[in-house]
């Protein structure tokens, strides 16, 4: 725990998106929490969302794309979690279970830092650090294409 604790000293210099990997119960969302309390968005929202629990098409509309109209009964705008999370911090939990339609879509996010509502016209412009954790083999889900490959894992 101590050399993770020096890890986390070392990266709050750098407001930059972070990968959490590791078993079921080793405490992803504390270092998660530690990673926020220790950066220069501490004083911002922290804003958790459990990517496991949460069907494709809710989380697509929960997480950026819902506006008014945008399929009945959507009467209004309500801001998504990358909103309520702008200038602070956003933790994905379990983000290997999203699928890659929505995994691509969030790629566009972190690259941009924009998106659009569902049915929107204009754009969204979000500054937001991006904290995502898996307790998946992300080599294996990558291999099989459960998990988009962004970069290169040592």
């Amino acid at each position: 725990m101590l050399k993770i604790r020096q890890q986390i000293l070392q990266m709050r210099r750098w407001d930059v998106p972070i990968f959490i990997s590791g078993e079921s119960g080793v405490g992803k969302e504390v270092v998660a929490r530690m990673i926020h309390l220790r950066s220069m968005r501490r004083q911002q929202a922290f804003v958790k969302v459990q990517l496991r629990c949460m069907p494709g098409e809710l989380l697509e509309f929960r997480a950026v794309w819902l506006r008014a109209g945008a399929f009945t009964g959507a009467v209004r705008a309500k801001p998504g979690k990358f909103e309520m999370a702008n200038k602070g911090t956003i933790f994905l939990d379990e983000i290997a279970e999203m699928s890659p339609h929505l995994q691509a879509k969030l790629l566009h996010v972190l690259q941009d830092g924009q998106y659009s509502r569902l049915g929107a016209r204009s754009v969204i412009n979000v500054d937001v650090r991006v904290l995502a954790a898996t307790n998946m083999n992300v080599k294996e889900a990558m291999k099989t294409g459960r998990f988009r490959k962004i970069c290169t894992i040592a």
